[in-house]
């Protein structure tokens, strides 16, 4: 029985046209890591001709941008071979390797707004040729011996891409699944189903994030430290002279306890809003989305609710309440003489626009292929003529997926960004990244530290549930 998925797979390996997954293991012990040697040693020659031309074409009075493209490229493809150890592993971000790489990454991206950085850019490039430009055993051997398939990391990545392929899993998994959800109503791991009217669904790291120990408490020590990760980021863009704005979206079960327990009139004191209520004690700018979430649940039975029904997600009425929470607190911030973002200068006008929304908990099920769980209509309320303005705006926003829904995806510029556009009157731009408001959209921000040229005020947006789940953790950035 234990043989039985291994034999279907290898046998459906050879059949297919698909690689041979049962000997990745083999392979990325013996032949990947010395393979990524000598293509890190093409790629860092490939680098060095790049940047030779890049200077002579500046030297020559070439425009800084054109003359980059080559290096930009170069040091791409040199990252995307670096950074992946083998199949399975991503070099670490505390390596001194990936930081030198994301360094140089930084600096050639600002080289254009930051010309007095030349010397800096080219001693750290050159630094990055020397480091993978020869061939390494050693470093070949160390990643055999601290990514390879005797660690933790490369033995989950390995289990969940055996789980995602094996071809006996696809043939009786959905079955499966649609047995057990008829059977005994279980949406699946990643998915709670409420108790409540309607049989919500709740993404279960939501839930989760309610029922552990705050990020804060000392059981919780292995876990970054967000708060001290903001502070520190606080004080990185005051050095920049940019102001720091802190939104903590709260997660759908927060505000809608009740649907996910069953328990009218249910209240929870969540690690949300005791982390929110400790940032601002600290005296860090922020906004409280809970408290007027939580009484505009008042007016659901007539205005619809702020959450959609199977989506992690707030509906159109809950991203437009949100941004105009944000927008009260920039006014305030302004009227204070804490921050200059310039006078009013955009015209917006709102049309209502219809969308269909599928929702994430419901894909995550893996149940919609048998259409258990039904699209859901919204009407959103585009503001025109919005787009994200790099150079005139002075207000930066960083976000997640709670800033890209209704945003860029349909119905396109009814987000909480276009919105918040709306009610202060003035163009505004954003990074933003799903899942990775917590550490990937600083690294984001640190690759085009350029864009900072010109800001006042940066708005930090991010689901509370990121405070403990957050991809890669809540790791110091240097810019």
């Amino acid at each position: 029985m234990l043989l039985l998925p291994f034999t279907v797979q290898t046998v459906a390996d050879l059949r297919g046209e698909k690689r041979f997954v049962s000997l990745d293991i083999f392979k990325d012990i013996v032949y990947t890591p010395f393979v990524r040697e000598s293509r890190m040693v093409e790629s860092s020659a490939k680098l060095n001709d790049a940047w030779f031309a890049a200077r002579e074409s500046i030297a020559g009075g070439g425009e800084v941008g054109e003359s980059l493209e080559g290096v930009v490229s170069a040091l791409s493809d040199l990252e995307a071979v670096a950074l992946s150890v083998n199949g399975y592993a991503e070099l670490d971000t505390a390596e001194s390797d990936y930081k030198l790489l994301k360094l140089a990454d930084t600096l050639v991206t600002a080289l254009e707004d930051e010309p007095e950085t030349f010397k800096t850019v080219d001693s750290t490039l050159k630094a990055v040729v020397a480091e993978f430009g020869h061939f390494s055993v050693w470093r070949a051997i160390s990643g055999i011996k601290h990514y390879g398939v005797w660690t933790s990391r490369y033995l989950r990545a390995f289990e969940n891409k055996v789980e995602d392929e094996n071809a006996l899993v696809l043939a009786f998994r959905p079955k499966y699944q649609l047995a057990v959800w008829n059977v005994f109503n279980d949406p699946g791991e990643k998915v709670v189903l409420g108790a409540g009217e309607g049989r919500w669904l709740f993404y279960r790291q939501d839930v989760e994030f309610l029922v552990q120990p705050s990020p804060l408490d000392v059981r919780s020590a292995k876990l970054d430290n967000p708060i001290q990760a903001i502070l520190k980021f606080r004080d990185q863009l005051k050095a920049k002279g940019v102001e720091l704005l802190v939104v903590i979206t709260p997660g759908k079960p927060s505000i809608y306890p009740e649907r996910l327990t069953g328990i009218d009139g249910l209240k929870l004191a969540g690690h949300g809003k005791v982390i929110l209520d400790s940032l601002t004690k600290l005296g860090l700018n922020t906004v409280d989305l809970y408290t007027p979430l939580l009484s505009a649940k008042a007016d659901d039975a007539k205005l619809g609710a702020l959450y959609l029904d199977d989506d992690t997600h707030w509906t159109p009425r809950g991203a437009e309440l949100a941004a105009g929470e944000i927008a009260k607190k920039v006014n305030a911030m302004v009227d204070a003489g804490q921050v200059n973002i310039g006078e009013p200068s955009m015209d917006y006008v709102v049309s209502d626009s219809l969308a269909d929304r599928m929702g994430d908990i419901g894909e995550m099920s893996g149940l919609n292929k048998f259409n258990v769980f039904k699209a859901q209509q919204v009407t959103g309320h585009v503001v025109s003529p919005f787009k994200d303005d790099f150079r005139k705006s002075k207000i930066l926003i960083l976000g997640d997926s709670f800033s890209r829904i209704y945003q860029t995806d349909s119905p396109v510029n009814a987000g909480w960004i276009a919105h918040f556009a709306k009610n202060i009157s003035r163009p505004v731009s954003s990074i933003v990244s799903d899942g990775g408001a917590s550490t990937l959209v600083r690294e984001k921000l640190a690759r085009k530290a350029g864009v900072l040229k010109g800001k006042k005020l940066l708005i930090w947006e991010f689901v509370e549930r990121d405070l403990r789940f957050g991809a890669e953790g809540w790791k110091t950035i240097e810019f």
